[in-house]
């Protein structure tokens, strides 16, 4: 009968037994426990001697590594055949074994610990030159650390292959590649995971599994035997290491420039952005930092260091008459100390028109004031430099304030001691909020979409629609095209902010700039504008795209700049003559911004990029953007001049106008994937037409000129015979005339 209080029941001699009976196990299963490590340490002991038995041979340190990874798989044989009894992680990499400190002498138990702590957490990496595995994507610089035979399932299939681990990637080699599926689908560079476990079948507890989520939505499963349980081990440690580094330095992108560094050395891309160039180029005129003259409307300020604001380029223009006072208390009152700074300007009958971006100001519930903040925007809304009050009328606008926020969140926020601007205290100015969701809701819609494009259900435009995504596109786009509007019809000043300045104010200042000026949406222009308003400005890249985050971390991380690159798609299919690019260079922003390949969107700030010494020590994205200039070439660009239409705003612009970008979101999407091979083969593609066209214009040209000197030289040859004719029949010779006459020349 069970003794509800848990006490056992049994007799005394029978407890005394029971009690015999588990020291016997315990004591057989030490003696296990005692042999397994003696036979461990021996194979161990084999291991160290094939070493120096190798350098001394002075064989290839290749050799040496294959040695090493035969010689343990027969130690693990014949402990296989031993008791099943708890097993030490045993690497085919072994580590020296450790001597105790004294001779004779055993380890402590607490020594002994933490040394099989270090043994499972310090590794030594097998290498390999991976060109020798077969593959046919291969970074400069890439080796492979580890390999590993395994199952790989994806939602739908499953195949047996090669585990790879490199220094920049994870990926699977089939032993049939299956011929519907991209080159790079089990391709995944570290930074591109955002999550990995590791997990074991608990039914038949025959295997271990290691899962992997990306952040484009592909998602993969690992399933290796019990029996490679070390190597499982061994690769997951691997993939941690180098997945959620929080040390920027052991990023691929430093050992991609060691190989590459000459690229940068050609093209110079660190170099694309030229603060004075720019705004020369707009032929909007900026006072230097010690200019004594004060006939101007802006001026440059030194932010070196940060001494400004910790988030901002190392040069700011700020209105001309404001003064350094005026400049440090305006940036106590906004946040981040992020102040108004000029984006962008252009002149118009003899007026300057601009566009300023900014963080929110400090206003609070208790609505606090800045009087020199409020004096800082009056200089912003000035249009010529001798610019009076007196001149406009009182209920004139002559700055107009854009809130990129829902005005809910905007008022939320001054519990917060934030908030924005009241216009009762800033004379001729207007506010207007744009609606536009943070950084939280955009990330849940992008989870959504790329759910529903990697899933089997048939109900994707439902799954579409209901990730909200494009309606987030819609207001965005909607929110420039009132901005643009403002500024080239209204010819009023704008300010644009959302909270902290550098996730939606840079997405609209950037759109903006795109539609008003027609060198942005060059190839130069567009990499001069993604370095100025995202790059240099201060958009947190390290943070949104969760590069050097713990796992799991998903507090800051958004797909912000991946929302931009899709609203110039929208823009691109909307005025295709207008876009010297085309979308794969949309395409690999998407795709590389995520990567670590480049040191452009490795940092939150320009002032951390120069700290981390990464413009020395990386490739800028822009330098290998360069060199292949002619892929992302547009066929059917027209420049601005030829057409007449510089200026391209969608004022009309819904959710009717959105095209779905699929060449992004369903790259990978087996659905989407070309069955019949037909983009690479087929001469009649999208892509294979507008080269065709560019071949065919450069060929007419040729054939025309062609033609012309032909034109030109028969009008010469007609010239000289009818000179000579001439010369003859003034000569009366009979008999050559005669001849001309018998040829019919004459």
């Amino acid at each position: 009968m069970n003794n509800p209080l848990g006490r056992s029941t049994s007799k005394p001699d029978q407890q005394a037994q029971n009690n015999n009976q588990k020291n016997n196990r315990a004591k057989e299963f030490e003696k296990q426990l005692q042999e397994e490590e003696r036979m461990l340490a021996q194979s161990a002991g084999i291991i160290n001697n094939s070493q120096q038995t190798n350098n001394q041979q002075q064989q290839s340190a290749y050799q040496q590594q294959q040695q090493l990874n035969q010689q343990p798989q027969s130690v693990f044989g014949s402990i296989g055949q031993m008791l099943d009894a708890p097993r030490k992680l045993f690497f085919r990499n072994n580590l020296p074994q450790q001597q105790p400190t004294q001779q004779g002498q055993r380890q402590t138990t607490d020594q002994v610990e933490s040394d099989f702590i270090q043994i499972n957490t310090v590794q030594i990496y097998q290498t390999r030159d991976i060109k020798s595995i077969g593959l046919e994507i291969v970074q400069p610089g890439e080796i492979a650390l580890q390999e590993i035979r395994g199952q790989c399932f994806i939602p739908t299939q499953s195949f047996q292959g090669t585990i790879i681990a490199t220094n920049y990637q994870i990926l699977f080699l089939p032993d049939k590649f299956p011929k519907d599926f991209r080159k790079d689908y089990f391709h995944i560079p570290y930074t591109l995971l955002i999550k990995v476990e590791k997990t074991m079948d608990r039914k038949q507890n025959d295997a271990n599994f290691i899962e992997i989520s990306c952040k484009d939505g592909r998602g993969f499963k690992y399933k290796f035997l019990k029996e490679q349980n070390d190597d499982c081990n061994s690769i997951f440690n691997v993939i941690n290491k180098n997945a959620f580094t929080l040390n920027k330095s052991t990023l691929f992108a430093f050992t991609f420039y060691k190989e590459q560094s000459q690229l940068e050395n050609d093209f110079q891309g660190w170099k694309i952005y030229n603060i004075e160039k720019d705004f020369e180029r707009m032929g909007i005129n900026i006072l230097q930092e010690n200019s004594q003259i004060q006939n101007g409307l802006f001026k440059y300020v030194n932010n070196e260091n940060g001494i400004i604001c910790s988030t901002y380029y190392n040069r700011l223009i700020v209105p001309a008459k404001a003064d350094l006072d005026c400049i440090q208390k305006t940036a106590k009152f906004r946040s981040k100390e992020r102040i108004p700074i000029l984006s962008y300007a252009f002149q118009v009958n003899g007026k300057v028109i601009s566009m300023w971006r900014s963080s929110q100001c400090r206003t609070g519930i208790g609505q606090n004031r800045s009087t020199e903040d409020e004096c800082y925007l009056k200089y912003m809304s000035y249009q010529t430099v001798d610019e009076q009050e007196s001149q406009y009328e009182d209920k004139e606008i002559r700055l107009r304030i854009y809130d990129a926020r829902p005005h809910i969140n905007a008022f939320g926020q001054q519990v917060a001691g934030k908030g924005y601007e009241n216009i009762m205290f800033y004379r001729k100015c207007s506010i207007d909020f744009l609606d536009i969701h943070n950084i939280h809701k955009v990330r849940d819609s992008q989870t959504k979409l790329l759910k529903a494009a990697f899933s089997e259900n048939t109900q994707f435009l439902t799954q579409l629609e209901q990730s909200f995504w494009y309606d987030h596109i819609v207001a965005i786009i909607r929110g420039s095209a009132r901005i643009a509007i403002t500024m080239t019809k209204e010819k009023i000043n704008v300010l644009v902010h959302c909270s902290d300045g550098w996730d939606r104010t840079a997405q609209l200042t950037a759109l903006v700039s795109i539609m008003i000026d027609g060198y942005y949406r060059t190839i130069e222009g567009f990499m001069v504008l993604v370095q100025k308003e995202w790059i240099n400005t201060g958009h947190q890249f390290c943070q949104r795209s969760a590069i050097g985050n713990k796992q799991n971390n998903d507090d800051s991380r958004s797909p912000i700049f991946l929302q931009f690159l899709d609203c110039v798609y929208q823009m691109q299919q909307l005025y295709p003559l207008s876009f010297e690019f085309n979308q794969k260079l949309l395409f690999d922003l998407a795709y590389h911004h995520l990567t670590s390949l480049f040191g452009t969107f490795l940092c939150d700030s320009f002032l951390e990029i120069q700290k981390q010494r990464i413009m020395e020590q990386t490739v800028s994205i822009w330098s290998w953007i360069i060199k292949q200039k002619d892929k992302y070439l547009n066929a059917f660009y027209k420049n601005p001049q030829s057409i007449d239409q510089d200026v391209i705003i969608p004022e009309q612009f819904s959710g009717k106008s959105i095209t779905f970008w699929k060449e992004y979101f369903l790259y990978y999407s087996l659905e989407s994937n070309d069955t019949y091979q037909i983009h690479p083969q087929c001469q009649s593609t999208y892509d294979n037409i507008q080269q065709m066209y560019k071949t065919l214009s450069k060929e007419n040209h040729v054939l025309r000129q062609a033609q012309k000197d032909q034109e030109k030289l028969a009008i010469l040859h007609q010239q000289k015979f009818n000179q000579l004719m001439q010369i003859i029949q003034e000569t009366q010779n009979e008999e050559i005339i005669e001849k001309l006459q018998t040829i019919q020349l004459i």
